[in-house]
């Protein structure tokens, strides 16, 4: 029978086929993202967007001159960066990519700190060349009021009470400003000495971080009382500070020693000590709190660390001096509703 062969081979081609895709894994779902991972490059002023967990690169923004800071609307939608050597704050649209807008003044000088209120409402900016403290309204991207400091060098901004309270870092005058919300009024000063720079609030509002760059130590402000509780070891030169979600645990960046020093903040210890790279700076965690990121000015790079097993498990490479960095919530998350002022960035660059 002249086709009798051709039967049997159709079906061993068949069994073939099922059996390699029984062998064959099907290719797994691709990670859900987390959200976006902002870095702003001092070096080159641009905005770095990073989908996280893939760490993929979702675009490359010009922001202006010596970008610093950068914060995140809790919406997702936008973004700022504090480009000290543009004199502006740029408004990044997230879902385009793209500046919108700079926010400007004439006694916005050399931009640096910025804190979003947690409300999204209202966007606190330090001038540390103008000694002045600005809050923005964070929906028109207009300045609303400014407040000139007795002290020389603000530099970075933490909120406290709910965003009732802004923390600022007077960095060559050795004090802590604490400035109530959103009356722009100053409320205290807070003496530490040894040119204090980053600082960050814990979860549970009881204390405020401030590397003291001066001293290899954080300062450990009781924020009921207003006094200092406590010093705590660090690295050298700490300059960021983070806290850990929902934790006393706080991670500080310490640029001459080129390592992040992990403190427990309620024990009063330090739990690890962790090598990254060259000049570490920024500091980010991820919202599960399962990742720390650091951003590496003098190696063009973001080490990844985990927590809690402090020890670095990835690397992210990024333009020139990275330093400010900020984490964004994810798109879908951040289209879910359409509640808080900081909605899509209004106004044309």
């Amino acid at each position: 029978m002249s086709g009798g062969g051709r039967p049997g081979r159709t079906w061993r081609g068949r069994a073939t086929g099922l059996l390699l895709a029984l062998l064959v894994p099907a290719a797994l779902p691709a990670a859900e993202s987390e959200g976006r991972l902002l870095v702003a490059n001092q070096g080159d002023g641009t905005l770095m967007v990073f989908d996280i967990p893939s760490n993929a690169l979702v675009a490359t923004i010009p922001v202006g001159r010596e970008p610093h800071e950068v914060a995140a609307a809790p919406n997702g939608r936008k973004a700022w960066v504090a480009c000290a050597g543009a004199g502006g704050v740029a408004v990044v649209d997230l879902a385009r990519n793209a500046v919108v807008k700079t926010i400007r003044h004439e006694q916005l000088v050399s931009p640096h700190g910025l804190a979003i209120t947690p409300d999204g409402r209202r966007l606190v900016v330090t001038s540390a060349g103008s000694r002045r403290v600005f809050l923005v309204d964070a929906a028109r991207d207009v300045v609303e009021r400014a407040v000139t400091s007795a002290h020389a060098g603000p530099h970075l901004v933490a909120l406290t009470r709910a965003g009732k309270q802004a923390w600022v870092a007077n960095r060559a005058a050795g004090n802590l400003s604490v400035i109530d919300l959103p009356a722009l009024r100053m409320r205290r000063t807070i003496k530490t000495g040894q040119a204090p720079e980053g600082l960050a609030a814990s979860p549970n509002g009881r204390w405020v971080v401030a590397a003291l760059t001066q001293a290899g130590q954080v300062a450990v402000i009781d924020i009921a009382r207003m006094v200092i509780a406590t010093r705590l070891p660090a690295g050298q030169e700490p300059v960021q500070v983070v806290f850990r979600p929902q934790s006393a645990v706080a991670l500080v960046a310490n640029r001459l020693s080129g390592d992040v020093t992990v403190l427990d903040v309620a024990a009063r210890q330090v739990i690890a000590t962790v090598p990254v790279e060259r000049d570490p700076s920024g500091l980010a965690v991820n919202p599960r709190g399962s990742r720390a990121y650091v951003a590496n000015a003098g190696s063009g790079s973001v080490s990844i660390v985990s927590m809690p097993g402090w020890e670095v498990t990835g690397r992210i490479p990024t333009g020139a001096h990275p330093d400010g960095i900020a984490f964004a919530p994810p798109p879908a998350a951040a289209t879910k509703g359409r509640g808080g002022s900081a909605g899509a960035p209004r106004g044309q660059p």
